[in-house]
């Protein structure tokens, strides 16, 4: 297997891969139902799910002797294609017209090969096409900063219905460690304060004692996406799958769809497992601890009985060029969540720097003017000494003329 391929897939026309019964039109699933639906007449013609049981591989064995053969011999009429950007690489009932994962048109067909360690499982798609639409547009609309028109680009471009391949492990590990298990205490100290004065204060410290020990972790359907394909990151967002789910393979399964042939092979896949449950392990070692705080020194890790098995987990792909540059949005066609990468809106960024600039030089003007000194009164004109009153005029009765003499 070439471990630098990623998986592909086209859409478009069904090529003549599980015939309608009643008129022979291709079939194709319909999600939710675990049966192939005809677009023409109508008809549905269920799948009958397997009785086989869903094997776990033993690891060391499988690697000599894990059954291996063509990745276009999943499903009737299936073939193997490659987009020659991008160099995914995926099985399809479909007319390959375009790539799903970077929405290049270059997609050219595979000879068969025999290099592919087949799936063991599947989980059919649960949500429909047209409810994985919505959630879409309900992600999109909750991007504020995002190009108005990515919505209209996004109902263009629509949905691609792919299969991610996925390994899961299971595993017994037994570790030793040696750490240090940290206990607090309360202590006084004497320091000077700001005011220059003596002052003592309670701090608490950290009492180290040396700690080792044996812990046990019991791994089950610890899961790895092997596609390269889907961004990694955004897969992790609908982790963890509900493997409840999950139904023996049958190429019916895959009508109407593509499986990605998985990049991540094996041993790799073990690998990046392994990353996983160091982490968990990690955790179990801190708790055997104990204390108020751990610090782990070294971890000797032993896996035992470990076991993997192939499995293809449904997903709905938008992926679509902006400006030359490829996004994708997965939806999770088992519980509809959404997740991906979206172009950022330069004007609308924009317009929010200066709405907040404007804001805060409108408070900025608002806190100046409340604080701004009262408008001091003009000064009072001097004026001189007032004028001496004078006093008020006196009345003085007019003198009287002397009396007549009497009359003689």
């Amino acid at each position: 297997m070439d471990d630098a391929t990623q998986a592909t897939a086209p859409t478009s026309a069904p090529l003549s891969t599980y015939a309608c019964k009643s008129c022979g039109a291709a079939q194709t699933l319909a999600p939710g139902a675990e049966a192939l639906t005809c677009a023409y007449c109508g008809a549905v013609t269920p799948i009958v799910r397997a009785t086989r049981a869903i094997v776990e591989h033993d690891f060391e064995q499988a690697r000599a002797r894990i059954q291996r053969g063509p990745a276009a011999g999943l499903a009737t009429g299936a073939r193997e294609v490659q987009c020659k950007t991008c160099g995914a690489r995926s099985v399809t009932t479909l007319q390959a017209r375009r790539c799903p994962f970077c929405d290049d048109p270059m997609v050219v067909e595979l000879p068969a090969t025999a290099d592919s360690i087949l799936p063991d499982a599947v989980v059919p798609f649960h949500v429909g096409k047209d409810d994985a639409a919505t959630a879409y547009q309900t992600w999109l609309r909750s991007r504020w900063f995002a190009p108005s028109d990515l919505k209209r680009r996004a109902e263009r471009d629509g949905l691609d219905g792919v299969y991610a391949p996925y390994w899961t492990y299971d595993s017994d590990s037994l570790t030793h460690y040696t750490g240090s298990r940290g206990e607090h205490y309360w202590d006084e100290e004497e320091y000077t304060d700001s005011q220059n004065r003596r002052q003592t204060r309670r701090v608490r410290r950290t009492r180290w004692y040396s700690a080792s020990g044996t812990v046990t972790v019991r791994f089950d359907d610890v899961q790895v996406c092997a596609s390269s394909g889907l961004p990694r990151q955004r897969m992790a967002q609908l982790e963890p799958w509900k493997l409840d789910g999950l139904r023996p393979f049958d190429g019916a399964y895959l009508a109407g769809f593509v499986a990605e042939r998985y990049s991540v092979d094996l041993e790799d896949g073990w690998g990046q497992a392994q990353g996983i449950m160091e982490g968990r392990i990690s955790t179990a070692v801190r708790r055997d601890i104990g204390g108020d705080e751990q610090r782990i020194h070294d971890l000797d890790i032993h896996h035992r009985a470990v076991t993997f098995k192939h499995v293809l987990l449904p997903v709905w792909v938008s992926s679509f060029r902006y400006r030359g540059k490829v996004f994708r949005v997965v939806v999770n066609a088992q519980t509809g969540e959404v997740a991906g990468d979206r172009p950022w809106s330069v004007w609308k960024i924009a317009l929010l720097v200066l709405a907040i600039a404007a804001m805060i030089a409108g408070v900025v003007y608002l806190v100046h003017r409340n604080r701004a000194p009262a408008p001091t009164p003009p000064p009072a004109v001097e004026m001189g000494p007032a004028p001496t009153q004078l006093p008020a005029p006196i009345e003085v009765d007019p003198p009287r003329p002397p009396p007549l003499p009497p009359p003689r």
